[in-house]
Order: C-alpha cells, then structure tokens, then sequence
C-alpha cells in the first residue's frame, strides 16, 4: 500500500511539472505546422517565406525554423537567404516564456514574451539581449492571428538614440495537411 501511494504521489507530481510546462504553451498552439508566405521590408525588398512550428522533446520546447528568400536589388543582384531557428522555452523561476532566435547572419536573440501587451491574438517578444549586433539595440517580435489559418509576423528593431524601426512584415498561411 505504501509503495503504491508513493509510486502514485510521485507520478503526480512528475505530472504535474510537465503539465504545467504544457499548459504555458497552450497559446501557441495555433502556430503549430507548417507556414509559406511573402515579406516586404528589409529595405523595401519583398521575400518568400517557409515557417514551421512544433512541439520537440515531450512538450518542453516548442521548435522555431523560418527560411527566407529575398528578391533580387541594386546592391543584391543575385537576392538574398535568410535561416533562423528558435526555441520557446518556459523559465519556471520567472514565469516567462522565453524565446532564443539564432540566424544565419551570426545574430542570437533572446526574447522575453511581454504578457502584459500579448493578448490571445497577439504575441509581443521583447528582447532581453542580443549578441553580435550594435551595443544597446533591441528589437521586438510580434505575432498576430488573424484567424486559424493566416498569420502575420511583424519584426521592430531599435537602436540607441533612435525610435524603433519597422524592419519586416510577414504575411503567412498555413499550409493544408494532405
């Protein structure tokens, strides 16, 4: 009997820690997939974007993969790729979400979901620091749901001295299962 409400106490308990490490992504479930998409900014170039999103190592992360491929300019004849990976992790001594984006460039961001400006069809990531970019920049990562199968990523940069910047605006759809 004593074996048996230990075993059962300790499942609740080792339970618990991983729903409530579920029930901190429940939000995200909408993004769960696979997305494609156009761009536009980055200086007025226009792009075409693939996105996934999902659930890696039983619920505790969710994996981030975007892949962009920019329109041809003046100074960028041949066009331009753009990779960055991420994962949304949850911070259980502060009870944050917490995204680390890495791009291809050599950037590493590392973002902190602001719950007091995100609603259910709005995510706003603030950045807590970023490595190999200008000392004391910023940038912001917004998601919003438009409904379940279009979204729209907006991506804010700021430097010392200067207001923030509108850099790039995805459009996205999700792509159908087959």
């Amino acid at each position: 009997m004593k074996k048996s409400l230990f075993v059962m106490i300790s499942m609740t308990a080792f339970s618990g820690i991983s729903f409530s490490q579920n029930s901190n992504f429940e939000r995200f479930a909408f993004l769960f997939g696979e997305w494609t998409g156009t761009g536009s900014g980055f200086g007025n170039t226009r792009s075409k974007i693939q996105s996934e999103f999902k659930v890696i190592m039983n619920g505790k992360y969710i994996q981030i993969k975007n892949y962009t491929e920019f329109e041809p300019t003046k100074s960028k004849p041949k066009g331009e790729k753009h990779i960055d990976w991420g994962i949304l992790s949850f911070d259980k001594k502060r009870k944050k979400v917490i995204y680390r984006q890495f791009h291809s460039e050599g950037y590493v961001n590392q973002y902190v979901l602001n719950d007091s400006l995100s609603t259910d069809t709005k995510l706003i990531f603030e950045t807590e620091t970023i490595e190999n970019f200008i000392e004391g920049g910023k940038a912001r990562w917004t998601i919003r749901k438009h409904d379940d199968k279009e979204i729209e990523i907006k991506f804010d940069v700021s430097v010392p001295g200067k207001e923030s910047a509108y850099y790039n605006t995805n459009r996205l759809r999700k792509k159908q299962r087959k």
